[in-house]
């Protein structure tokens, strides 16, 4: 499965800000319930908390994946937040993530929550094709950049 399989212009958000880590989960998640696949959108914060209280999803290199299994959703659900200024999200590296996406699947769908996750990691990798999605001006701009990226 691709990033742009499940990835929407109307789920990337430009100029992500929260006080906190917490505060930017909650204005993820308000944006990935505009999905009808999205069906219980305080049970998906619930195990969004839940899963970075156990570690921080913040995997370094500016990105944070905070994900879910739950029955709040009906599919696999992908939202991207931007914030130019970075948020401080207990990052492995000790650096301000700057790219967020939120992968919500329903409970027990381990192999394609597994690898979507993964080829996210793969993809921005790549700090100048990280870089000219942070820099973007559109949500359709950057879901165009990760279509060309996942062609390669």
């Amino acid at each position: 499965m691709k990033l742009s399989d499940v990835l929407t212009k109307e789920r990337i958000v430009i100029n992500l800000n929260g006080k906190n880590k917490h505060d930017v989960l909650e204005k993820i998640v308000q944006v990935a319930k505009t999905s009808e696949k999205v069906t219980d959108e305080k049970d998906l914060l619930k195990k969004i908390i839940e899963r970075e209280n156990i570690k921080s999803t913040g995997i370094g290199g500016g990105i944070g994946i905070p994900h879910a299994q739950t029955f709040g959703v009906t599919d696999i659900i992908a939202c991207l937040g931007i914030s130019l200024q970075g948020i401080e999200f207990d990052a492995l590296d000790r650096k301000p993530v700057h790219l967020v996406f939120l992968i919500a699947t329903r409970e027990r769908t381990n192999s394609t929550y597994l690898g979507l996750l993964s080829r996210i990691a793969r993809i921005f990798i790549d700090e100048s094709f990280k870089q000219k999605v942070i820099h973007s001006d559109s949500p359709e701009d950057i879901l165009r950049l990760i279509i060309e990226k996942e062609k390669e």
